[in-house]
């Protein structure tokens, strides 16, 4: 009966197929590997097959996994049959909690609200967002400020990643949403993290509530906050002009307050779920090395940081700081842990590296930890080497970051908002080293290996001393 049905889910493999790896579960496959930690399966199976691309068997389908540039980039010329929208429908259901007429609704009109968020994000008009953020930083810092002048030895000792959730995400909140909406919901960020540390796969699976209920129900106190600032928006004179023209647009084309409450949660899980813990990660990596903060330092007061107000900010953030900005990428490629994802809505042949073929019903993933740990790509890919970005000329490795790393993702959905998220992080980290003295005071401290919301929130504590500076 065990080999029938292994037959049975098996499909057949094509000529310039990639590499089926063996599996003993029928269905299933190697979904349970894969759940346990996605980087390590994927680095697992790619070790077996030489580094190149595969296929496994999860859950029923045929997953496709490439990781070269060439092959990559062949994917995103074909996104006509392989297609992000069943995932993009799927996520949208499952995590965001829309309905299903709902997401369809959103998908239809994609284009117009797209393009808002490119000309929002990519463009000039990013400044205006990005100066608001930096006044905003300034004001969480206050907040520390005061925290550290009450203590009695004008020091305090905080919870690293609570730290960076506080400043950042309540400024970036406050830029995006208005501090009134804030303010009337100050559990908010509370609510993204019990949401994603203590029910993201259950959302992710449609679990029966009551085993995720925590999740289940942060989730819809972040939609009805949103709702709210919805049915709201005029009064709302502190949200964002960008949050605001989409508002109008989406309302416009009936799009419910509910439904545009769970579109909001959306951009809120884009704008702070990568950035923030690649911020903390940063900082981590910063402190743990002996001399970096101040090198960072020298860097920041060189290229007269100390002079400018946030108006003024932007003419040297990130241009003019070639070492944080190294060090930003550095951190994505080590830690992050994102999966680009389409699925093969008809028989396909594409070249990259090689001429590849893929079948109807399968899923194709890009990970971009296989790449990011590519030895060919990245000599040393183990150790944080914070200069493997700087040119050569400045004392750099010379790496090449928009051709070996991914962690946006590509194609038709490279993230609009990576522009915005260099400045939240390298805005972030260097107003905390210029104010701040910063030191880990727990010895047996260690760093997480991925930059997952869910998974980083359940790892120990990293506890940091924190004093003002003279």
């Amino acid at each position: 009966v065990f080999l029938l049905a292994q037959r049975y889910f098996s499909l057949p493999v094509l000529p310039n197929e990639p590499l089926l790896i063996p599996h003993w579960i029928p269905f299933f496959g190697h979904a349970f590997r894969f759940a346990r930690s996605k980087r390590s399966f994927f680095r697992w199976a790619n070790a077996k097959t030489g580094g190149q691309p595969f296929s496994v068997p999860m859950g029923g389908r045929r997953h496709y996994i490439f990781s070269d540039p060439a092959d990559i980039a062949g994917i995103h010329k074909n996104g006509k049959t392989l297609s992000i929208r069943g995932f993009v429908r799927f996520i949208y259901i499952s995590i965001w909690g829309f309905k299903p007429a709902d997401a369809d609704a959103m998908w239809e009109i994609k284009p117009e609200w797209h393009r808002m968020d490119l000309e929002w994000l990519l463009s000039d008009k990013n400044d205006q967002i990005a100066v608001h953020y930096l006044h905003r930083i300034e004001e969480q810092l206050r907040v520390l400020d005061a925290e550290v002048e009450g203590a009695p030895d004008k020091a305090i000792v905080r919870p690293g990643l609570k730290t960076v959730v506080d400043v950042q995400g309540k400024a970036t909140c406050q830029v995006l949403y208005g501090a009134t909406t804030l303010e009337k919901h100050p559990g908010l960020l509370d609510d993204l993290t019990t949401m994603v540390r203590d029910g993201f796969w259950g959302l992710l699976f449609r679990a029966p509530r009551f085993l995720f209920r925590n999740a289940y129900e942060a989730r819809d106190r972040i939609i009805n906050t949103y709702a709210d600032l919805v049915e709201n928006i005029e009064t709302r004179k502190d949200v964002s002009q960008y949050l605001y023209e989409r508002t109008v647009y989406l309302t416009q084309q009936g799009i419910s307050p509910q439904a545009q409450g769970a579109d909001m949660l959306r951009t809120m899980f884009a704008s702070l779920l990568n950035s923030m813990p690649t911020g903390y990660l940063a900082l981590l990596h910063i402190l743990a090395e002996p001399g970096l903060a101040d090198e960072v330092r020298k860097e920041l007061k060189d290229c007269g940081y100390l002079a400018r107000s946030p108006e003024e900010m932007l003419e040297i953030l990130p241009g003019k700081m070639p070492l944080l900005r190294s060090i930003w990428h550095e951190t994505l490629r080590m830690h992050n842990n994102s999966l680009t994802v389409r699925e093969v809505t008809a028989d396909t042949k594409f070249t990259g590296k090689k001429t590849w073929q893929v079948q109807k019903g399968g899923v194709i993933n890009i990970p971009c930890g296989l790449m990011h740990f590519n030895e060919a790509l990245h000599p040393d890919p183990e150790s944080f080497h914070a200069r493997r970005f700087m040119e050569k000329e400045l004392g750099g490795e010379g790496e090449s970051h928009a051709r070996t790393t991914k962690p946006f993702g590509g194609g038709s959905t490279h993230c609009p908002g990576r522009v915005f998220a260099e400045k939240q992080m390298i805005g972030l980290v260097a107003a905390l080293l210029m104010r701040y003295d910063m030191e880990i005071v727990n010895a047996d401290w260690k760093l997480p290996l991925v930059s997952e919301f869910d998974d980083i929130t359940k790892q120990p504590t990293v506890w940091v001393r924190i004093s003002k500076r003279a």
